[in-house]
């Protein structure tokens, strides 16, 4: 890697060119969020391991512990305050639970899995947030059907309402409900953006891309001659790209928890989840009616199909269902078929609803208006449906994949499969023919080694040492690799049944033996060391290069085999990755059995079974059209459940959606908690146009490319992002009523692609897999290897998303963790973001490509062209004088410090990546 530290202070003046504001937009309600994840997550490992011995439900307080309410943690039982929130190491109840002392190891009947210990610490580590209060002196009273009835009269369970836009001076439908409410407040809207802002922001909006400079030209002239037509004409060339569907298909994904790896303990490749990415921007390319979208991704399967393409693609969409991380190796295969449906009803409830579903595993929902029963009524829909290959207890479980194409197709990746088999028996032998020639030269020579070791005085020296080594080249490595072996005693001893002479030796004589020359032989260096020293420590050295083999190679090994053996194996697992997948697609299916009704789990474990519940929706969302409505007794009853949740009359879906579109357009939705529309969820800033785009939306065949080009042809859409006023930041300071555009800063990807497309170096290619792996493979986990490059020129939504080990952009920049459903990204800025791409090779190597590419003959013609193709616009007369006296600067600087042996950057690519570094280029107006 080259180093360009010493350049650095070079960028310090140019960092600062074009600074723009840093607006944030408001974010969801990190209270909404952290209750969320407790509700998931923490109440319910607390009921099952913890309230038997600890809860005033139980009666019990076992060393004065209660846990069932938050003072009961933070007062503790008779060893004091069992949470620090925040600090994790300090917290007793985390000590408790990773068994690190023995008189305090909780449960006591078993240790917790690494993955309920990791929830925890993450819970306290971000200041343990919980909602439970103490229990009151009475009985709380239990859930009847009259909170059914006071939820349905919360906001988002009402039937949509059909408002009309408000009659005011607003010709767009949009800009009227939005301008009644800024009138509410004294407010007005600011004044439009110049049209290079406007492309600049529609193009990343609808592509992810910032337009080129002769797009921005030819809009700006367009649009001085005909602005009516102008923004409609551009809006529709964008959607018309294959880029729009990258785009917007990546939002999905997010939602989608899309991943490429499984994660948890088995890291394994799901190595044909992109077929799943590939369906997603295909729909969203080809505006697929939403309504459709939702239910080919859980009920695909069992739609009718007229051709193979049409059930291939079906049968892909599924994949939705199925993308969520599993414990593998969970033993009991009965929890882990239940943890997979919970996790299948959560993204289900929080993607298409809203709604925070998964709650109800353990209790009735604490907040929203949905009961156990309800839960395990959806529960029994998804009990039967196939999301496993395999439930024998104690093997590795597998996923369900679904084939696709045609026997054809098959034929062919079986011949390719079976060339693999062919190449891999090939290296075998070889590894086999060399093992045993290694074997017969190391039996040869043990002998001989080992005799010539016991010939050794009790009390060795090195000048035994060299004796020894004069006689055997080898006998210093293989005392050492006795060692090593006796001191871990994981095996006998190799040698123990080749020597008699050793056979009266134990391990503690052994050690004792050689103890002395080790340590001679390993003394700090002096200056008046001997000949026989030197020697020893030479051989010690060479030694080293054996501990680094496999353990089955350490004895005898020598390296240059060892190394040949790793070899063949690296290239039979390379050649093994490289060959495609059979055509198949991970996915689900009808369960062998329909599972007419469930029991209700008490406190969500499968071992302690209630009342059984029929298949059902649940009751606060179904209108009177939806009940009674059987579900057929030969089916899961998932069709069903699709064309419920995809129905036009139902109070969420229409709802959520346009929330969604609206919120990735403005940066915030009309309800800024996108996957929370229930009790604890944000209510809607703006809830007629709410209801209005939602009802417009179905009744335009939900379309969301007719959504798009409803919102962005508005006046609202267009505004600047002018600073507030301070009526304004005084009336609406978070501007949720959209008096002014919000600024956002570029997602991860965009930033990449972005940068890729100003060096020349960015693939556009459309689909294809991606990640280095065959399917189910392993990846990268804590024991193994990371397999994994990010250098692929393709647009970084082809990157592989490796769960525990994502590409280190996209943390830095916010990428959601891909095990779960995100339907907001955050918006953080911290200084690694900046250090990251001030250091960053690939940002280094982009910007000496785009020096490159500046057209003009002169430098102000090229700094010209560098600003438009970064920012969109020309620099400022100032900002071209900065520039210049930078660059004179750095060449001044460059030629004082250039060596013969050095590449130093040229003043030109610095100037570049300064501006690539900008606020400028990283925040959208």
């Amino acid at each position: 890697m080259r180093s360009r530290q010493h350049h650095l202070t070079l960028l310090v003046p140019a960092v600062i060119l074009g600074a723009a504001p840093l607006v944030l937009g408001a974010g969801e309600s990190s209270g909404a969020a952290d209750t969320a994840f407790f509700e998931k997550h923490i109440r319910p490992l607390l009921i099952e391991n913890c309230y038997e011995c600890h809860s005033a439900e139980s009666g019990k307080s076992k060393g004065g512990l209660v846990l069932d309410h938050r003072d009961g943690l933070l007062h503790g039982g008779d060893s004091g305050a069992s949470l620090k929130p925040g600090d994790v190491d300090a917290s007793l109840l985390i000590q408790a639970v990773r068994y690190e002392t023995e008189d305090m190891e909780m449960p006591p009947d078993g240790r917790l899995t690494d993955h309920e210990i990791s929830l925890l610490e993450q819970w306290v580590a971000a200041g343990a947030p919980d909602p439970r209060t103490p229990p009151k002196a009475s009985a709380t009273a239990p859930r009847t059907a009259m909170a059914i009835e006071a939820g349905r009269r919360h906001w988002s369970f009402m039937p949509i309402a059909g408002v009309r836009p408000p009659e005011n001076e607003a010709p767009h439908p949009v800009d009227a409900f939005i301008l009644e409410a800024l009138k509410l407040k004294n407010l007005s809207p600011a004044p439009p953006a110049d049209p290079r802002t406007f492309i600049r922001r529609v193009s990343y909006n609808l592509t992810g891309l910032p337009p080129t400079p002769q797009e921005v030209t030819d809009f700006e002239a367009e649009f001085r001659l005909q602005p009516q037509s102008a923004i409609p004409n551009l809006i529709d060339r964008l959607l018309a790209t294959p880029q729009y569907g990258e785009r917007w298909g990546r939002h999905w994904l997010d939602v989608a928890r899309y991943a490429d790896s499984n994660g948890l303990d088995e890291n394994l490749a799901l190595g044909t989840a992109w077929r799943y990415r590939d369906y997603v921007v295909r729909a969203f390319n080809n505006d697929l009616p939403f309504n459709r979208f939702i239910i080919e991704q859980l009920a695909g399967d069992l739609l009718p199909a007229r051709n193979v393409e049409i059930r291939s693609q079906q049968r892909t969409a599924t994949a939705f269902l199925n993308l969520g991380a599993k414990v593998l190796a969970e033993a009991d295969k009965e929890k882990l078929t239940m943890d997979i449906i919970d996790e299948q009803i959560d993204t289900t409830g929080r993607a298409f609803l809203g709604m925070t579903m998964g709650c109800a595993r353990c209790h009735d929902h604490k907040f929203d208006p949905i009961t156990q029963p309800d839960y395990y009524a959806m529960a029994a829909i998804f009990k039967s449906t196939r999301s496993l290959n395999g439930t024998k207890r104690g093997a590795i479980s597998q996923w369900y994949e679904s084939p696709l194409g045609s026997l054809e197709d098959f034929g062919e990746v079986i011949a390719q499969e079976k060339q693999l088999e062919e190449k891999k028996a090939e290296l075998k032998k070889e590894e086999n023919t060399a093992m045993r020639d290694l074997r017969e030269a190391a039996q040869a020579k043990a002998i001989d080694y080992l005799i010539a070791a016991l010939e050794l005085p009790p009390t060795p020296t090195p000048a035994d040492a060299k004796q020894v080594a004069e006689k055997h080249s080898l006998a210093w490595p293989i005392l050492l690799n006795c060692r090593i072996y006796l001191a871990n005693q994981s095996q006998e001893p190799f040698f123990v049944t080749w020597a008699n002479a050793t056979e009266s030796k134990d391990v503690d004589s052994l050690r004792r033996h050689y103890a002395p020359l080790f340590t001679a032989a390993t003394e700090p260096t002096t200056e008046d060391e001997g000949e026989d020293v030197t020697l020893a420590r030479k051989l010690i050295t060479e030694a080293k290069g054996l501990l680094a083999l496999p353990a089955d190679y350490l004895p005898l090994v020598p390296k240059k085999t060892a190394d040949q053996i790793l070899r063949l194996k690296d290239e039979a697992e390379l050649l093994e990755a490289s060959l495609p997948d059979q055509p198949t697609v991970i996915s689900v299916t009808e369960a062998d059995e329909v599972v007419q009704r469930l029991p209700i789990h008490i406190r969500g474990s499968h071992l302690n079974l209630g009342d059984e519940v029929e298949r059902a929706f649940p009751v606060v969302m179904r209108t009177a059209a939806d009940h009674p409505r059987p579900l057929p007794p030969d089916q899961s009853g998932r069709l069903e459940l699709a064309r419920w949740i995809a129905s036009p009359e139902h109070p969420l879906t229409a709802r959520v959606i346009v929330n969604r579109v609206w919120q990735w357009h403005f940066g915030t939705g009309l309800v800024s908690t996108p996957d929370n529309f229930g009790i604890l969820g944000d209510k809607p800033s703006h809830p007629e146009l709410l209801d209005w785009l939602a009802r417009w939306f179905t009744d335009n065949n939900w379309s969301l490319k007719a959504l798009h080009r409803l919102i962005l042809t508005s006046s609202t859409y267009r505004q600047s992002s002018v600073a507030f006023n301070k009526a304004q930041s005084l009336a609406d300071p978070e501007n949720r009523l959209l008096g002014s555009f919000p600024t956002r800063r570029l997602e991860a990807e965009e930033i990449r692609d972005s940068v890729h497309l100003l060096a020349g170096t960015l693939d556009l290619a459309v689909g294809g897999k991606t990640v280095p792996r065959r399917n189910r493979q392993f990846l990268f986990n804590h024991t193994s290897k990371d397999s994994t490059n990010y250098d692929s020129p393709r647009r970084a939504l082809y990157l592989p998303i490796i769960r525990n080990n994502l590409y280190d952009l996209f943390q830095q920049f916010d990428h959601p963790d891909p095990a779960s459903s995100t339907g907001k990204r955050q918006t953080s800025i911290v200084s690694p973001q900046a250090l990251l791409l001030m250091n960053s090779e690939m940002i280094q190597d982009a910007a000496a490509a785009f020096a490159n590419r500046l057209n003009g003959t002169t430098d102000p013609e090229r700094l010209r062209f560098a600003y438009q193709c970064i920012f969109g616009r020309d620099p400022s007369t100032a900002e071209v004088t900065r520039d210049l006296d930078f660059l004179t600067l750095a060449d001044s600087r460059l030629a004082s410090s250039a060596t013969p042996d050095s590449q130093p950057p040229t003043a030109w690519s610095l100037l570049c990546h300064a501006l690539l570094l900008s606020n400028e280029f990283i925040w959208l107006r």
